[in-house]
């Protein structure tokens, strides 16, 4: 099947999953016990949170990114970036990530990519709740595997491991951190988060948050990003983000927007 009809597909059970949230909004708010909804994008910076036990959350967005580097421009964007999480017990979810990559590279001459990335399948654990100042944590394990189109896919299943932290520094400040270890192509990237999310109100909520990774024998690369999050329903909610570069190496600027869906219990 070519590459934009997956594409349109793919697109249309994103829509499908998002319609099917909205018309429940009465079945969740009438549960006293329905949690907010806690997405992990567009953020990089993991936290520990779980989606509830025998829930499915979709979270997805809209990418774009600009680099110049060693003479090219390269433009990518990636759409959706789709995350699905299945809550398979009260300390256990089940994590399955992929997205549709274009990437447009000039220098004098256009050259254009196009397919699917990696699909990665994982898991995410709780490993203990807040005490005092130890933090709350979860323990992240994904494996990318070798299936996606050809120019996107890697060689062979490549692991990443990602350590969640978070600390309430107040009712409505929050702190959240993590520490990843993975690898690209046979090589080590070691990578890190850490931001500051404060609610201004019970429907909007703004963080800050600087991020970066560095490859082996690579220079490293760090960022900074500033998002707002909306909860237009306890089940659905709205994100926007844009960020830019602190290093040679890393990527000029980006911007993200997307949205976080779970289907009521």
């Amino acid at each position: 099947m070519p590459v934009r009809q997956n594409s349109k597909i793919y697109l249309l059970c994103l829509l499908v999953l998002l319609l099917w949230g909205v018309c429940e909004p009465q079945q969740a708010m009438g549960q006293g016990e329905e949690e907010k909804i806690s997405s992990d994008r567009p953020d990089q910076s993991q936290g520990p949170t779980l989606v509830p036990r025998h829930t499915l959350q979709f979270e997805a967005g809209y990418l774009y990114q600009r680099r110049r580097q060693d003479g090219l421009d390269i433009r990518t964007s990636a759409y959706p970036t789709a995350l699905l999480r299945i809550g398979l017990a009260e300390k256990v979810e089940l994590r399955l990530q992929g997205a549709m990559k274009d990437s447009v590279i000039e220098n004098g001459a256009r050259r254009r990519l196009e397919g699917f990335g990696p699909l990665s399948i994982g898991a995410k654990i709780h490993l203990w709740e807040e005490s005092g100042w130890r933090p709350e944590a979860a323990l992240a394990a994904m494996l990318a595997l070798p299936v996606a189109s050809r120019i996107f896919r890697p060689d062979n299943v490549e692991p990443q491991f990602n350590l969640g932290l978070a600390n309430a520094l107040s009712e409505k400040l929050d702190l959240t951190y993590n520490l990843g270890y993975g690898w690209t192509g046979g090589n080590p990237v070691p990578s890190y988060g850490a931001n500051i999310e404060r609610e201004l109100s019970d429907k909007l909520t703004v963080y800050l948050e600087a991020f970066g990774s560095k490859e082996k024998g690579e220079p490293a690369e760090h960022m900074a990003d500033v998002g707002l999050l909306l909860l237009v329903l306890p089940n659905l909610q709205l994100d926007l983000a844009a960020g830019r570069g602190l290093s040679k190496a890393a990527p000029d600027y980006f911007v993200t927007a997307g949205f976080s869906g779970r289907l009521p219990r």
